[in-house]
């Protein structure tokens, strides 16, 4: 697992500070002030980095399952030809839902199994 966030990096740190624990597992992260990013989603570069950086690239990214919340997260992710999870603000209007390959109104409704992926 990683994340690619549009973030840029003090931004991301004060947004996930206390939340180490969960950012300690992720393989990497790739942020939008990072030097080898020259376009922001809805360009699929950040997502074709972050897959890039995994040990065994390059992966098809295809095998790749993207979980966004925002529209031009959605098209990045789609533009990269990768499958995507949005879990979406409620109040966003559910016309800025499509593109997404799956649409959860909570991670919590997550179910691994529905992507070929193991249980928790």
């Amino acid at each position: 697992m990683c994340v690619a966030t549009g973030s840029l990096r003090r931004h991301f740190e004060l947004k996930t500070q206390n939340h180490g624990n969960i950012f300690s597992l992720m393989h990497h992260v790739v942020m939008g002030d990072d030097p080898e990013l020259k376009k922001g989603k809805p360009s699929p570069d950040i997502f074709l980095i972050a897959a890039k950086r995994f040990e065994g690239s390059p992966l098809d990214p295809s095998k790749v399952l993207v979980f966004e919340d925002a529209p031009a997260g959605v098209a990045a992710a789609k533009n990269a030809e990768m499958n995507v999870v949005m879990v979406p603000d409620p109040r966003l209007d559910i016309e800025l839902h499509k593109g997404a390959d799956q649409v959860l109104s909570t991670l919590m409704d997550f179910q691994p199994s529905h992507w070929g992926l193991p249980p928790f």
